[in-house]
């Protein structure tokens, strides 16, 4: 008997998580959709710390995947501030302008855990 019987189902997400080039794309996309999801609501942080996370080899890659990515939502939004002219502003608020880059790492860390729960 030959056919779909005799080959072997290969999970897509480890062909993602094995193959380099499929790998950087695949970060590539899943920042982007976690910077859109974030410009939508603060829930995006977590839902593209998961889809960075997901893509990586293990939990530990999976977190520092996540402050990668909280690290880049941090870029774009001083980024935009500039543009905006009001970076200096934030920056003189001291203690509080710190608070948002806690939100930014802590929560895409969250969302990055997720690899321990899909293996």
């Amino acid at each position: 008997m030959s056919g779909l019987s005799d080959r072997t189902f290969r999970n897509p997400l480890t062909t993602v998580r094995e193959n380099p080039r499929y790998h950087w794309v695949g970060l590539v996309i899943a920042c982007l959709l976690g910077l859109v999801a974030a410009t939508a609501h603060w829930l995006g942080l977590v839902v593209g710390g998961a889809l960075v996370g997901l893509l990586a080899a293990d939990v530990k890659r999976a977190v520092l995947s996540g402050i990668g990515f909280g690290l880049l939502v941090i870029l774009v939004w001083a980024g935009l501030l500039t543009l905006a002219g009001s970076l200096g502003k934030m920056m003189a608020m001291a203690e509080f302008s710190l608070f948002p880059v806690g939100i930014a790492l802590g929560l895409a860390i969250l969302g990055s855990l997720v690899r321990g729960v899909f293996p």
